[in-house]
């Protein structure tokens, strides 16, 4: 079937046309009604007659049941369904549809626990119970979800601030912190990594970008402040960089990294960053890559996951910290021999 929404249009036509009992409809009436109904939808109209003879054709070859038959009445030939009770949105379903409709139901109820999205698992109940769908069905796709993840019931307030642009004023307290404080925020994007949710806002205080992570938010209150709207294209606010943390004071740098020849194939096909990962030269020993990302907590904890399979070589900063990090986790096996 054409894919346009112009042709999906002249096939809904056509089908009402057909299955119309009290009308005539010749090929020239139903060519009229079509474009009609395109004009007034603001798509240009069929040119051509060949177009509906077309989109009848398919109608016949693709929807089971659907037979078109003629019958002529004077000089006029006019069509219409031989079966005077068939649409082809009545046509029932098959077996592998059915089977296919349940498991992207099961697909969309992976949203359920998330407060604003209950009505998916409204919808996928209602359609279950009118289409008499196998809920035996074997699940056959899994989610790296948590469902139980704390804070979630921030999701819907958080979501309806963004929608309302409605500044707020946050309880919060980070895993560096040892008491909560209060910020106020103009609330603007949510986003999920690694199991966990955060929310994108500007720091009214501070004046700059943060993340708050919804399960160390401990209160949500309107802010009575003007709210700062933004510009960001969130599509590509997250292509420079691993994680959620990006210190917009800051820009991008060009990470190199050797990569043992053991975990080589693994980041050659699950890059560290698909849009800028580079191989630089590929010797006995392993790869030298390159990626260029902000420098954040995100990239060190993926860099510190391949543990002795990874090393920074530049830039300096990166490669300091990285050090220090290890230092400190190898202090603490030390510390534990000494002790035991």
């Amino acid at each position: 079937m054409p894919k346009s929404k112009s042709a999906d249009l002249r096939i809904k036509v056509i089908d009402q046309c057909l299955s119309d009992r009290k009308r005539k409809y010749s090929t020239a009436m139903i060519f009229q009604r079509c474009n009609e109904e395109l004009e007034r939808r603001d798509f240009l109209p069929v040119t051509a007659m060949n177009s509906i003879r077309s989109d009848m054709e398919q109608i016949e070859r693709i929807y089971p049941g659907a037979e078109i038959e003629s019958y002529r009445e004077g000089r006029n030939i006019y069509y219409r369904y031989a079966d005077p009770e068939f649409s082809i949105y009545k046509t029932p379903m098959k077996a592998d549809e059915i089977i296919q409709l349940t498991q992207t139901l099961r697909l969309l109820r992976r949203f359920k626990g998330m407060p604003q999205f209950n009505w998916v698992d409204e919808i996928a109940e209602r359609l279950g119970a009118s289409l008499k769908l196998d809920e035996e069905t074997d699940e056959i796709v899994g989610f790296d979800e948590n469902l139980d993840l704390e804070g979630m019931d921030n999701f819907t307030p958080l979501f309806n601030a963004i929608v309302e642009k409605q500044p707020l004023k946050l309880t919060y307290q980070s895993f560096k912190q040892d008491s909560k404080e209060t910020i106020i925020v103009h609330p603007y994007y949510l986003k999920q990594y690694n199991k966990r949710w955060f929310l994108i806002a500007w720091n009214n205080e501070k004046d700059f970008m943060a993340n708050y992570a919804f399960d160390r938010i401990k209160g949500i209150k309107n802010a009575d402040v003007a709210y700062k709207p933004t510009d960001v294209n969130w599509l590509d606010y997250f292509d420079e960089m691993i994680g959620v943390s990006k210190d917009t004071r800051t820009e991008p740098q060009k990470v190199m990294l050797w990569v043992s020849k053991e975990s080589w194939p693994y980041v050659k096909t699950k890059p560290l960053h698909g849009a800028t990962q580079r191989l630089v030269n590929l010797d006995e020993t392993g790869a030298y890559i390159t990626i260029e990302v902000y420098l954040n907590y995100e990239l060190e904890q993926q860099i510190l996951s391949f543990g002795e399979n990874m090393k920074v070589i530049e830039p300096v900063e990166l490669k300091e910290r990285i050090k220090k990090r290890l230092g400190g986790a190898i202090l603490n096996y030390v510390e534990k021999v000494q002790n035991g």
